[in-house]
């Protein structure tokens, strides 16, 4: 016996205790927001800072080309994305593992990338803007990837690593796209650079998500691994069943965003549509708030929503709102003043030409951002099927709008277009969250 007991203390003094990390703290709601809103702005900003480069190296057809590559890809993957990280960072009671997410991203992205090379063929582009395309889908499928990761540290309120990932990624993007391009001037190069750098951030997973958070999600395990996928069919059916409407809801969305430019490469040309997007993407700064405030209330509303407490739901909703009234207006405030200059320094003059199009999309900054709000108090109730026809009659009212003004007012009527579609959608979110709330109100009676 004492032979026995020795035995086991040796064993113990040559194999050392694991160390299992401490659960990671969450963050306050106002340090959330603010690291959610530093990474999608500084994201933003390089994205933006890649349409720069394009303009300042090449011409306004060339931007155009990048921009509509982005307007194809986007649709698709946002569908095959289900929305999982929305999805996720609400799942308050654990219903899935990181896992199943995990594992239900791998298999659509892959669905993803084998069906862009084929709409690109039905739609008959150009083999040279095809191999674009796709590098940018090469890009996207990373993102995808990085997406259900941020959801990841979403759920345990901790977007500080979130937005460091997202700081990262712009940056990457925009070195790589920088530096090919310069090198070789080819914009299938420079959509190399800017798939790899999102690449980069993929590699990095697993130090900027933390031992701790995958800790918590695999208690089983005392080495957690992060790209360990859990292929349980029967979980990964009923969780694709209950994202696959926010995946069309995002598709959908996507399209009503995109509808502008499309129909600017159908009736008018490359040119207007590069300048179009240069201009279109400086309101992208103001959305990038509003996706970072809906990011870091986001898990609160789940809660206040699955509680029953209908008045903190409302009040964190209406403080939204009234964000975005006072947003929107000081982005008129600024586009009416500033604009022209603005659109010369960081493109050319070409591009100032149209400012009034600026100032008319800072007007819809303020829709937008208000309806993007609202997305998220709709996502928060769980109620993702009732989101579809919203999002189809903010497409059919954006897609009506642009075959009747943009034939006659050119890139004004793509922005007026882009108003309507915006409008039409936050009146169907307003009337899906009534719904929604009354209908809680009637389970927790």
């Amino acid at each position: 016996m004492t032979n026995l007991l020795c035995t086991e203390t040796a064993e113990e003094a040559i194999s050392p205790p694991v160390s299992i990390p401490a659960p990671a703290r969450r963050l306050s709601l106002s340090h959330n927001f603010v690291w959610a809103l530093g990474g999608n702005v500084t994201f933003a900003a390089c994205q933006g800072a890649v349409l720069v480069l394009l303009a300042k190296a090449t011409d306004p057809a060339m931007v155009g080309r990048f921009a509509l590559a982005l307007a194809i890809t986007a649709p698709l993957f946002l569908l095959t994305n289900l929305q999982l990280r929305a999805v996720q960072a609400t799942d308050a009671l654990g219903h899935y593992r990181f896992g199943h997410y995990l594992a239900l991203r791998l298999l659509t992205t892959v669905a993803a990338l084998a069906t862009l090379p084929i709409i690109l063929l039905v739609a008959g582009y150009s083999w040279s803007f095809a191999a674009v395309a796709f590098v940018i889908g090469i890009g996207k499928s990373f993102d995808a990837l990085n997406d259900v990761m941020y959801g990841l540290v979403q759920k345990h309120e901790r977007l500080d690593r979130g937005g460091m990932a997202r700081i990262t990624a712009g940056i990457a993007t925009l070195s790589g796209l920088g530096i090919l391009l310069w090198t070789t001037g080819s914009l299938l190069w420079a959509a190399i650079g800017w798939a790899a750098g999102h690449g980069v951030v993929t590699l990095a997973a697993r130090g900027w998500v933390g031992d701790d958070i995958l800790t918590q999600e695999d208690e089983t395990s005392e080495q957690p691994r992060l790209f360990s996928p859990l292929f349980d069919w029967g979980q990964l059916g009923q969780l694709a069943i209950l994202a696959l409407p926010m995946g069309v809801v995002m598709m959908l969305g996507s399209l009503q965003i995109n509808a502008p430019r499309y129909f600017i490469e159908h009736y008018l040309d490359d040119k207007l549509l590069g300048i179009y997007a240069a201009i279109a993407y400086l309101m992208l700064a103001g959305h990038m708030v509003s996706l970072a405030m809906g990011q870091a209330v986001t898990p609160r509303l789940a809660k206040h929503f699955a509680a029953a407490e209908f008045s903190q739901y409302f009040a964190i909703i209406f403080r939204l709102l009234g964000i975005a009234v006072a947003g929107g207006a000081l982005a008129v405030v600024l586009t009416a003043t500033l604009g022209s200059t603005v659109l010369s320094l960081l493109f050319t003059p070409e591009y100032a030409q149209h400012t009034p199009v600026l100032i008319c999309l800072s007007v819809v900054l303020g829709i937008e951002a208000a309806t993007s709000f609202l997305g998220e108090a709709m996502t928060a109730t769980r109620k993702f099927k009732v989101q579809t026809p919203v999002l189809l009659a903010a497409l059919i009212a954006a897609a009506v709008s642009c075959v009747l003004f943009i034939p006659p007012y050119g890139l004004m009527g793509a922005a007026i277009a882009t108003g309507i579609g915006a409008f039409t959608q936050f009146i169907g979110s307003a009337l899906v969250v009534m719904w929604a709330v009354r209908e809680r109100r009637k389970e927790s009676a």
